[in-house]
């Protein structure tokens, strides 16, 4: 019965985020504040303040329409803890919201905050799962150690500007290496929240989670909210060059890494993590170039992105709840007979478009919002920006590299190889033959239709939303794009023939990223945790058991005076009497 109103609760509130993005669609940008508030020292207040624009109308209308289907899609999904489980994706819904709304920076902290704590407990809600554990326990530590960069920040950005109102910062002089200093702070926030190296690997470590969760945090929350901070910032950014090109160099070194990584790994839900990782990176190439059509083109992609990434994570969240695993080398056994495409076609369908419009597959959403991102980034470099040149190559790559994972994981999970099995790298850890196993297709079946209705509506989205923006196709950079994405497309189209995936043992280690973590952080911290608590017990611990070792000796000393004796306390008194004459007759004289 909770659970079920939580449901409600859930998914009218979803809703209702819609249906405020409607209403304020066209509405006069504007700045409100609310009643109440608290003063910060003597100089500075806090207060409710909310700003409505085009920006918050559209990043309501992408949370409000993404929560929805999560929720929806959920009451299909989720059995266990239902309504700590949408209690806690509800209040995740409105942090984000709260993110978007407010015009100041401590209440854009507040949902900041508070979407890092249901991120870590939505992450761990399967918590009898140790990598469940662990996920949670490694988004919450990187993000927060970001989170402390940037609310240094806040305090650089507020303090210099003698406000902490977002409309007004950027409206009075500030020394420049202040504004330096307080955006590369706010920087290392977007980059752990976003998960761009070097803070990039709790992300595909997340994956234990539900995968309506991993849909949320992926299309609409959470890694989300970088991006949208720097595009509300925009003009502030902008003003501190050494800030804009520390991002583009962060962004495309991550979005070349993500995608290398995407192309080696062997389990569905991890290869749409890395490529969250890579495409949010391109995003903030787009709004690293520092121009207007740069920080469009990042935000078209951003909506764009929410809608097909999304269905791809619903899409795999069906894929699991069916199968049970979400691995190549268990998926590929159901695609001897084509049993994932015949038992589960709306599925198969519904993905085949999310992962068209991913590898940008002309005409759907994801080739628009691409390409708007490569020409902004060809117009900066044509008037001579070395970023501009340097996101023009990385953006390219990495569509080339989006096009080989994306085919390579549309082939290998849903169509037998033609090719004899044992092949190199073919999944097979143990024994080559495996592929010949007979699985048991007779109760596979497709999901409920509250699982398949979102789906339908993101894919939906993934193919028109290309077109909201108008149709403005440069026809010399589609045609590179394009033949970008065929050459990426063709390796791994030859490779699924031949039965071979190769894996360099680099890429299949991520670059071995998080043992280098484990080697240079993690061990050097336990090490003096452990210094830290010896320190505790034998030093420090040891004085104060000593003093109360002093206090119990002490006492006994005493007790053993008392020995009820009369005789005994007055020749104790007469020789203290005569004690203290003799002691005062010799300091009179």
């Amino acid at each position: 019965m909770i659970g079920t109103a939580w449901r409600v609760v859930g998914v009218g509130f979803s809703l209702l985020v819609v249906l405020s993005a409607a209403l304020l669609y066209g509405v006069t940008p504007q700045q409100v504040e609310a009643a109440g508030g608290a003063m910060i020292g003597e100089d500075f207040a806090f207060a409710y303040e909310f700003r409505t624009d085009g920006l918050t109308v559209l990043m309501l209308a992408v949370v409000g329409v993404v929560s929805a289907c999560v929720q929806v899609y959920s009451i299909g999904y989720v059995r266990e803890r239902v309504a700590s489980y949408t209690a806690l994706v509800t209040l995740f819904t409105a942090a984000m919201v709260t993110v978007v709304v407010s015009d100041n920076l401590f209440l854009l902290l507040i949902g900041w905050e508070v979407m890092g704590a249901c991120s870590y407990l939505l992450i761990g809600h399967y918590w009898e799962r140790r990598d469940a554990r662990a996920g949670a326990m490694k988004a919450f530590l990187m993000t927060r150690f970001a989170d402390v960069g940037f609310l240094f920040g806040i305090f650089v950005l507020g303090v210099g500007y003698h406000t902490f109102r977002i409309s007004e910062l950027g409206s009075g002089p500030i020394e420049p290496h202040t504004l330096t200093i307080g955006t590369l702070l706010l920087l290392v926030g977007v980059v752990g929240k976003s998960a761009q190296v070097p803070l990039q690997t709790w992300l595909p470590d997340a994956m234990p989670g539900p995968s309506p969760v991993s849909a949320l945090i992926h299309a609409a929350t959470m890694v989300a909210a970088g991006v949208f901070l720097i595009a509300r910032l925009f003009d502030l950014f902008v003003k501190a060059e050494t800030t804009l090109t520390v991002l583009a160099v962060v962004a495309c070194v991550t979005m070349l890494f993500a995608a290398s990584c995407a192309m080696a790994a062997v389990e569905v839900k991890r290869v749409l993590a890395w490529s969250t990782v890579s495409q949010l990176a391109i995003m903030f190439s787009g709004l690293a170039l520092g121009t207007r059509d740069g920080r469009h083109a990042a935000l078209f992609h951003l909506l764009t992105h929410a809608a097909f990434k999304g269905l791809l994570f619903l899409c795999a969240g069906v894929l699991l709840h069916q199968v049970g695993s979400a691995a190549f080398v268990v998926l590929r056994k159901y695609s001897r007979r084509g049993a994932l495409r015949k038992r589960l076609p709306v599925t198969f369908v519904t993905m085949t478009v999310g992962l068209a419009a991913l590898a940008g597959v002309p005409g759907l959403s994801g080739f628009f919002s691409k390409d708007s991102v490569v020409e902004a980034a060809w117009k900066t470099a044509r008037d001579g920006s070395a970023v501009g040149w340097i996101v023009l190559v990385s953006v390219c790559v990495t569509a080339m590299m989006t096009a080989f994972y994306c085919v390579r994981l549309w082939l290998w999970v849903f169509f037998r190889t033609p090719a004899v099995v044992g092949a190199v790298g073919a999944f097979e850890d143990d024994d080559a033959m495996a592929d010949l196993d007979e699985p048991d297709v007779r109760k596979l079946r497709e999901g409920a239709w509250l699982m398949l209705a979102p789906m339908v509506l993101l894919a939906l989205g993934a193919i028109g939303l290309g077109y909201t923006d108008g149709v403005h196709v440069n026809w010399p950079i589609a045609a590179i794009t394009t033949v970008l994405a065929v050459l990426g497309a063709l390796p791994a189209y030859s490779l699924w023939r031949r039965g071979a995936d190769p894996r360099p043992l680099l890429l299949e280690r991520e670059y071995g990223v998080d043992p280098a973590y484990q080697r240079v952080v993690v061990v050097p911290v336990r090490w003096l945790a452990r210094l830290t608590v010896g320190g505790d017990q034998d030093v420090i611990g040891a004085y104060v058991r000593a003093t109360g070792r002093a206090g119990v000796l002490a006492s006994a000393g005493f007790r053993k005076l008392q020995t009820g004796n009369v005789q005994s306390y007055l020749t104790a008194a007469v020789v203290g009497v005569v004690a203290l004459a003799i002691l005062a007759g010799v300091i009179g004289s």
